[in-house]
C-alpha cells in the first residue's frame, strides 16, 4: 500500500505541518482556493515539479488545477524544510554508528548553558526588531529543545513526543475559556483564569508555595519582579516608595533595589529592560 496523504484543497490549507516525506494528493481544488493552495505549496515545498491534472509541471508555471500530486521527498536535499524535517535531521545527526560524534557526545549538562545563551540572543533580536536574526535565533532556541529531547530519548527518559504531549495538555488545561466552560472577554480575565488553572494543576495552596517554585537560576531582577507581582496580587506588599526610603536610610541597598523593582512594576515597566536602557544610555554619553 502506498503511503499517500490525500486531502481536499480546503483541508490542505489548514494542516499545520506537512510531512513532505509522504506523497501528497490534493483533490477538489476550486478556482477560489487555487491561489491559496499554490501559495501554501510554495511555502511547504518551494518551486518543485508536481503533477497537476495528470501533467508534470513546475509549481511556478502552474496556472490552475483541480487536482495536484506532490511526490514524497525522503532525502535531506530540499528547497524548503519544516518542523518534521528538523526532527529527522536531529535523529540523523545522533544516529548510532554513523551520527555526528560531537552531537552524540553531548549531555543535558554539557549544553545547558546553550539554552540560556540562545534565549538571550533571541530576546536581543526581538528588542532590535531584527527580523532576519529573529528567524535564526528562534530556530536556535527550538534546536536546544530538540537536542535536549533527543538526549533524553537516547537515555530512556522521554522524547520529543512527550514534550509536545505535556505542552498541549498544559495549553488545553489552562485555557478553560477556550477548551472548557469558562469565559474570558479580555486579556486580564484570560490571565486570571490561566493563573487559577495553573494553581490547581500545580497544587499551589499558598503564595509561598508558588514563590518557592520559581527557578533558582532566575536573574535577580526577574526574580525580584515576579516575587513583587505575586506578593502584590496576594495583598502582601506595602508602599515600595516607603520601603525604598527606609532601605536607603539603613544602607540596605539590596532592599533598595527590590523596592525600585516594585516602583518600576507599579509603573508598568520591566526592571530588566529599564535598567538595561539606563546603562546603555550612560555608555552612549561617554566620549
Amino acid at each position: 500500500m502506498k503511503n499517500i496523504l490525500t486531502v481536499d484543497g480546503e483541508a490542505f490549507l489548514h494542516i499545520p505541518v506537512i510531512d513532505t516525506s509522504i506523497a501528497v494528493e490534493i483533490a477538489d481544488i476550486t478556482p477560489d482556493s487555487f491561489g491559496a493552495v499554490k501559495e501554501r505549496l510554495y511555502k511547504v515545498y518551494g518551486d518543485v515539479e508536481l503533477v497537476a491534472d495528470g501533467k508534470s509541471i513546475l509549481l511556478s508555471e502552474l496556472k490552475g488545477a483541480k487536482t495536484i500530486s506532490v511526490p514524497a521527498q525522503r532525502d535531506f536535499a530540499k528547497q524548503r524544510y519544516n518542523a518534521i524535517d528538523a526532527l529527522r535531521v536531529i535523529a540523523r545527526l545522533t544516529r548510532d554508528g554513523d551520527g555526528c560524534p560531537w552531537d552524540r557526545a553531548q549531555t543535558h549538562d554539557s549544553i545547558r548553558i546553550n539554552m540560556i545563551e540562545e534565549a538571550y540572543e533571541a530576546v536581543d533580536a526581538i528588542d532590535k526588531r531584527d527580523v532576519p536574526n529573529m528567524r535564526e535565533e528562534f530556530g536556535d532556541v527550538f534546536l536546544q529543545s530538540l537536542l535536549q529531547s533527543d538526549i533524553a530519548r537516547r537515555m530512556g527518559e522521554f522524547d520529543f513526543n512527550d514534550v509536545c504531549d505535556e505542552l498541549c495538555k498544559k495549553l488545553i488545561g489552562r485555557h478553560t475559556f477556550i477548551f472548557g466552560d469558562d469565559s474570558a472577554v479580555n486579556a486580564d480575565e484570560a490571565l486570571t483564569l490561566w493563573e487559577k488553572n495553573k494553581a490547581t494543576e500545580k497544587n499551589y495552596d499558598t503564595v509561598k508555595t508558588q514563590l518557592k517554585k520559581l527557578p533558582d537560576n532566575f536573574p535577580a531582577l526577574l526574580l525580584a519582579q515576579k516575587t513583587y507581582k505575586k506578593l502584590k496580587k496576594a495583598g502582601y506588599v506595602s508602599d515600595p516608595a516607603v520601603e525604598l526610603k527606609t532601605a536607603v536610610e539603613n544602607k540596605d541597598y539590596a532592599a533598595a533595589i527590590y523596592a525600585l523593582v516594585g516602583l518600576l512594576s507599579d509603573s508598568g515597566l520591566d526592571a530588566e529592560i529599564e535598567i538595561n536602557k539606563s546603562v546603555k544610555a550612560k555608555i552612549a554619553e561617554l566620549k
